[in-house]
Parts: C-alpha cells; structure tokens; sequence
C-alpha cells in the first residue's frame, strides 16, 4: 500500500510539473508575441468566467495542457489565473534555474532572457535574474533591447509601483558594487554610447508621472526622476518645470513633487555658473526671475492651503 501511494504520489507531482512547464511555455509565448503587453493582472479564477476568450485575442492558438481558463491576453493586456500562479511560478523558477546554470553560449542568453522575463514578472523582487538580465546586456549594445528591457520594467512598475527591486537593485561598474536601478542602468548605457536619450528621458518623465497618479507619495518613483535630470537639455528642464505646476497645485500634500521642482530650479542655477559670459549673463537673469515666480507662487498655495507645511519647501536662498 506504501508503495502504490508512493507511485500515486510520484505520478500527480510529475502530472503538476508537466502542467506548469505546459503553461510557461505558452505564457512565454504570449510574452514573445506581443512585446506591447502594458498591463498585468492575477485575477481570481471566478473572474476569468467575465473574460471573452475569443479569435479577437492576440493568441489563438490551443495546447491541451494549458486550457486559457488559466492564461488570457488582448488588447496588450495580459490576465493570469491566481489559481495557476504557484505552478507557474515554481515552472518559471526551475526553467530560470537552468538556463543560469547551462553554458551554451547564445542559445543560453535567449533562454535565459526569456525564462528570466517569465520569472520577474510573476515575481519582481528576484534581484538574481535583474543581475542575469544585465550581464546579458552588457555583452553588445543593442538599443532595440534596451528599450525593451524599459518596457519590462514599466509593465512590472503598472501593478507594482513601489517594488524596491525593480526601482533599485545592485549593478556591478568597475570593482565596486553599487546600487543603481534597472531603468537607470539602461538609461546609462544608452548615454555611454553617446546616443541621444532626450526621447527616453521624456518618456521616462511620463512613466514617473502615470505613476505618481496611481500611487501616492512615491518617493522612489520621484527620486527616480530627480535623478534624470542631469541627463535633461536646458529645455526639458524649464519644460518640466512649466507641466509640474498644476500637478503641484493638484496634489498639494505630496510633497514629492515640491522637492522635484527645487531639483530642476537648482539644476538651472547650477548651469549658470559654468561660463561667465554674456549668454550666461541672460540665463542668470531668466533663473533668477524664475525664483522669485516660483517663491510668489509657494506664498500663494500657503495662503490657499493653509497647514501644509510642504507647499513651502523651496524656500530656499538661491544665491
């Protein structure tokens, strides 16, 4: 009898593998085939009952070990079945596992990269994939997968704002190891080569802003693009000073937004000082005309919301 259970056990924990290998492949599939995917959702298995699983839909292709009660995508949205989620998650894990561990050369970056995807995915605070993910990177430039490598991390950050590992997580830069985020790594990169990064840094912008509406007093998403802004021409920098004004004005107890400015005020200051010359002179002027709408304003919101105290944080000395 210990036996025959045994074998019965043994025969249901191969069955589950199977399922979960079964199901990985066609999510990854599903991630291959629409790299626009936006959204993610772990929906109760109830809810997929209100889901059109029709031809309309970006896969319509059927593998009898993953009925799409578990797995649906249209419309760049992509829904998982909380009811699949731990066979998926141990699937992607031991795929990950490896692919990390082969030696195969280019056949193991693609597989590990796309493993590694399926991985953070279902779990983004697996620092160890984020670090496979960039020495794969780091092998070639490729700006195409850069890019891509942005909008991974954008769809991780649509349904989990404030994870720290996808915000920030260790890069190894010469012999020191320091902490840098996955966007800003890419974004790094894109610069070493001097390529142009004003079209990423305003989609950056972007990001942080979508964010910051879905979820409040972000700081990570604020420091985030606090940092972006040495990477920022002259005019993006008044541009974003110009747009954060209403959203300020909107959003008057988060403080976030109050240090974002003074980041962007001081960083034309600074740039002031670099040539003592008579364009220097005109920005000088520009700047500090810039300060005193920026304290006129600050007066205002106190005066208009009167206790928030973070409304009065850029008063501040600029000279």
């Amino acid at each position: 009898m210990e036996q025959e259970a045994a074998t019965a056990l043994a025969a249901k924990q191969e069955e589950v593998a199977q399922l979960g290998e079964g199901i990985l492949h066609h999510f990854e599939q599903i991630l291959h085939q629409d790299s626009l995917i936006d959204e993610v959702g772990f929906l109760h298995p109830t809810q997929f009952q209100s889901l059109e699983h029709s031809q309309t839909s970006n896969w319509t292709f059927e593998v009898p070990e993953c009925p799409q009660r578990y797995l649906w995508c249209k419309d760049h949205k992509l829904a998982i079945s909380t009811e699949i989620l731990p066979k998926l998650y141990r699937a992607s894990q031991h795929a990950y596992s490896n692919s990390a561990a082969a030696k195969d050369g280019s056949f193991m970056e693609t597989d590990l990269m796309r493993h590694s995807k399926a991985l953070l995915i279902l779990c983004p605070d697996m620092l160890t994939a984020w670090n496979s993910r960039k020495i794969v990177l780091s092998v070639n430039y490729d700006f195409t997968k850069l890019k891509d490598e942005l909008q991974l991390c954008a769809l991780i950050l649509s349904y989990s704002p404030k994870n720290e590992s996808t915000w920030s997580h260790r890069d190894f830069l010469g012999k020191k190891w320091m902490p840098m985020t996955n966007r800003r790594w890419v974004i790094k990169k894109v610069s070493e080569h001097n390529q142009d990064v004003s079209e990423l840094i305003e989609m950056e912008s972007v990001l942080v802003k979508q964010i910051a509406e879905k979820s409040k007093m972000n700081y990570r998403a604020w420091r985030h693009r606090c940092w972006l802004i040495p990477y920022m021409t002259r005019e993006q920098v008044l541009n974003e000073l110009k747009k954060s004004t209403r959203w300020n004005e909107l959003h008057v107890a988060d403080n976030c937004c109050f240090h974002y400015r003074r980041s962007l005020l001081l960083a034309l200051l600074d740039s002031c000082h670099v040539e003592d010359t008579e364009d220097s002179l005109d920005r000088k002027s520009e700047v500090h005309l810039l300060w005193k709408e920026e304290l006129t304003w600050n007066e205002k919101l106190i005066r208009r919301y009167q206790g928030r105290e973070c409304v009065g944080v850029v008063f501040v000395d600029p000279s």
